[in-house]
């Protein structure tokens, strides 16, 4: 017999005691996390509500799972941990009901998945504080830069011009146009 704990183990352990999130104490890697779980949620809820998209559904819980898998430090956010892992339990039970009932109780429920009702997400933990916008330069990828959500137009485009990558590829060259497309990208062009 192997005395090894297993990954199962470990999880379980880690959100044993997690108590409800607290939304004003997470660190940003946990608020990252969190907003994932949302989004998982309304996507999963929107593919399965009335447009029947459950291959794009699966593929949105995986994407959790991997998310939840790869988090950096599940011991600084055990009830975000939690949070993700019921909510991956419950947004599967339409498709393989069976094993997200045992799942349910291996979390430590008594009553039955189905009385937990569907997860709802929260509107507020879909907000990102920072945004990850592209940089091309000439129509090509020569970087990236995080802003704040609320960052206005001059302060991505500074940011976009003082990346350390970017400014090589203008550099000694005259820039004719920035192109800022809020919220996704900037493009500078160069001649």
């Amino acid at each position: 017999m192997n005395n090894r704990k297993s990954h199962n183990d470990v999880w379980l352990a880690t959100i044993e005691d997690a108590g409800d999130v607290d939304v004003a104490t997470l660190q940003p890697a946990a608020r990252d996390l969190r907003r994932q779980v949302h989004r998982t949620i309304k996507k999963v809820t929107e593919d399965i509500d009335g447009s029947f998209h459950f291959n794009t559904a699966i593929a949105a819980v995986m994407e959790l799972v991997n998310g939840l898998s790869a988090a950096p430090d599940k011991e600084a956010a055990p009830e975000v941990l939690r949070e993700g892992i019921e909510t991956v339990v419950r947004l599967l039970s339409p498709f393989v009901p069976h094993i997200c009932e045992e799942l349910w109780h291996n979390l430590g429920y008594e009553d039955c998945l189905e009385e937990s009702g569907w997860p709802v997400w929260d509107e507020e933990a879909l907000v990102a504080d920072t945004l990850l916008i592209v940089v091309q330069v000439n129509g090509k990828v020569r970087g990236k830069v995080t802003v704040p959500a609320d960052a206005d137009k001059d302060a991505v485009e500074a940011a976009a011009l003082a990346d350390e990558n970017v400014a090589r590829f203008i550099e000694g060259k005259t820039v004719r146009k920035v192109i800022v497309v809020p919220g996704r990208l900037v493009n500078v062009v160069v001649g």
